[in-house]
């Protein structure tokens, strides 16, 4: 298998300013927002630390729909790829639509594009070749930059945990999280705010295993894409460590729900 051994980030500045992301030459649209719908009002989406201790998101149960098949792609074809990957996006809007509900929190579907190459976005021009994904806190939006390395491989697996990743990280935005965490680390040192990044990127791979678990069966996959994927996971200090990256990655996917993933209350060892 031909990887891109790149991680997905949310770009935080050390002054507490929104992401960074990339440009787009395709994608699907934004969702209008929609309060959950339980009957009642959403509640009001939770701030400051509780927001990353006490979120009602950490409240809710496993993931209620478990089918996502993936669909065809053929060797460098973008636009059988971007079908697959607007597939997937169905499958996580739908998922954590059901989630938000549960938390008694509003959902909106995020924006996402889908680039070839790099371009400038609304957080900047995107880090490529250090990327494979990233979201954008100021527009909402994933970006996502498909590799030809990945056109190549119909067979791989690291853009759909990509994906995945990516929309944790939007979940963190709709939640409060990452709201909290741009006022906790407005002005704070460099290694407190490392520690954050951290936080935030292991609970992202949590939010992504628990996802892929979820729907495993659905997949046709067999062990070796879920081992292969742990194997060529790489760390670095805004990431966490390769151990942490695996273990946040198969908790999630033992979890299968967004409950095991509350890494603002895990000991330093765990998120380091």
């Amino acid at each position: 298998m031909i990887r891109v051994v790149t991680a997905g980030v949310v770009a935080l500045s050390l002054t507490g300013a929104a992401g960074t992301a990339s440009a787009a030459a395709s994608g699907t649209a934004a969702g209008a927002a929609s309060a959950a719908s339980t009957g009642t009002a959403a509640r009001p989406v939770p701030t400051g630390k509780a927001a990353l201790t006490r979120n009602p998101i950490y409240r809710t149960g496993e993931f209620d729909f478990t089918e996502c098949a993936e669909l065809g792609r053929r060797p460098d074809d973008v636009d059988s790829y971007k079908l697959y990957l607007d597939h997937l996006m169905d499958c996580l809007n739908q998922s954590w639509a059901e989630e938000f509900k549960q938390a008694g929190l509003s959902f909106a579907k995020p924006r996402v594009r889908f680039i070839t190459k790099p371009a400038k976005t609304g957080c900047g021009k995107y880090p490529a070749p250090y990327a494979a994904g990233i979201y954008c806190e100021r527009d909402k939006t994933m970006w996502i930059l498909i590799y030809k390395n990945q056109l190549a491989d119909p067979s791989e697996f690291e853009l759909f945990q990509v994906i995945a990743h990516e929309y944790g990280h939007f979940v963190q935005d709709r939640a409060g999280i990452l709201p909290a965490v741009d006022r906790l680390t407005r002005r704070v040192s460099r290694a407190t705010w490392y520690a954050y990044s951290r936080r935030l990127e292991l609970q992202a791979e949590c939010l992504s295993g628990a996802f892929i678990g979820s729907v495993w069966h659905s997949l046709g996959r067999d062990q070796f894409d879920w081992d292969d994927l742990l194997d060529y996971k790489i760390g670095d200090v805004l990431h966490g460590k390769r151990a942490s990256i695996v273990y946040w990655l198969k908790r999630g996917w033992n979890g299968n729900g967004p409950a095991v993933c509350n890494t603002f209350t895990a000991p330093a060892s765990k998120v380091a």
